[in-house]
């Protein structure tokens, strides 16, 4: 039987900037403590996402990778990630301001930690708060010594570019590009699968103990691109119909809002989503899957499947290997 597209169950991350909000908007069965953030579709050794119902029940996403290889990714996905699941998918609360930091690129993540893929990764802003900050990219002026110089003296605010931002927007992260985001924020997060991040800042946080965070700043420096800018993109809604965000050498993001319902033609490379309002049926291969807001799924390589809505109308995030 040809695989299906599937439902899967996240795992949960402990952060000291997160919050509650995927219980109170989602109804997230959520462990104790500050949740920052949901890894929604993972095949990342630090938290490895599994199949939620039907006949993988329970089977860890890499597992499946193994067992199913080119059928769920693509022929040339395979290929270019040598059978590895090559994106994380993840829903983020950030409750008060996350620390400021910065992701290596492919090269300097194997040169600096000797794993094979830096991070590239994509915001798209399910919602705000009024007071909510979002930070991308150095003041044009910006140098190392004067990075440092403001640093040191706790004045990180002056060396970070702040872009306007909406419910909506996307913001595309490349690497090398210091970034930082909090006070009352939920977005999507679609990334490499790599958990490398180098702290520049962390807002003279302590943890209960009274002890600060560990901050990074030597890495930092050999990967931050001084002349990173922010890039924000947003999708033309229309109904029923899929609406490009944005496309990039690793993946290519969509965005549906389903009034009547749609098809979603099978693509050559495995597509993950996200439901981000409303509640969605989804139909392949003479299965369904009923998703609520919140829910995440994945629908293997050249699996054609139509999209209704069980209510009100409802949105997703897509997003297709490349």
């Amino acid at each position: 039987m040809k695989l299906q597209a599937f439902k899967t169950e996240p795992v949960f991350q402990l952060r000291p900037w997160g919050g509650r909000a995927m219980a109170q908007r989602l109804g997230k069965k959520l462990p104790d403590g500050p949740i920052g953030e949901s890894w929604e579709i993972s095949a990342h050794p630090n938290g490895v996402s599994r199949v939620s119902g039907g006949p993988l029940d329970g089977i860890p996403l890499d597992e499946l990778v193994r067992r199913a290889g080119a059928e769920l990714l693509g022929a040339r996905v395979h290929k270019k990630y040598r059978g590895s699941f090559p994106l994380l998918v993840k829903l983020i609360d950030i409750h008060s301001l996350a620390s400021v930091q910065v992701h290596p690129n492919d090269e300097q993540a194997q040169r600096l930690e000797g794993y094979p893929w830096g991070k590239t990764e994509a915001w798209y802003i399910i919602d705000r708060a009024p007071e909510a900050r979002f930070f991308s990219g150095l003041i044009p002026e910006a140098t190392p010594k004067g990075l440092r110089s403001a640093l040191a003296s706790g004045d990180a605010l002056s060396q970070l570019i702040s872009p306007e931002v909406k419910a909506g927007d996307c913001l595309l992260i490349p690497p090398g590009t210091v970034h930082a985001v909090g006070e009352g924020v939920f977005l999507l997060e679609i990334q490499q699968s790599s958990d490398i991040t180098y702290r520049v800042y962390d807002w003279d946080r302590r943890d209960d103990k009274g002890n600060p965070r560990s901050l990074h700043l030597e890495k930092a420096l050999q990967v931050i691109d001084f002349g990173a800018r922010p890039k924000i993109y947003r999708a033309e809604r229309r109904p029923d119909a899929l609406c490009r965000i944005l496309a990039c050498d690793l993946f290519v993001i969509d965005e549906i809002r389903v009034s009547r319902g749609m098809e979603l033609p099978g693509r050559p490379s495995c597509t993950t989503g996200t439901v981000i309002e409303g509640d969605l049926r989804l139909v392949s291969e003479g299965a369904f899957l009923d998703l609520h807001c919140g829910d995440s799924f994945v629908i293997p390589a050249q699996t054609a499947a139509r999209v209704e809505s069980l209510g009100p109308p409802a949105a997703a995030v897509l997003t297709e290997i490349v």
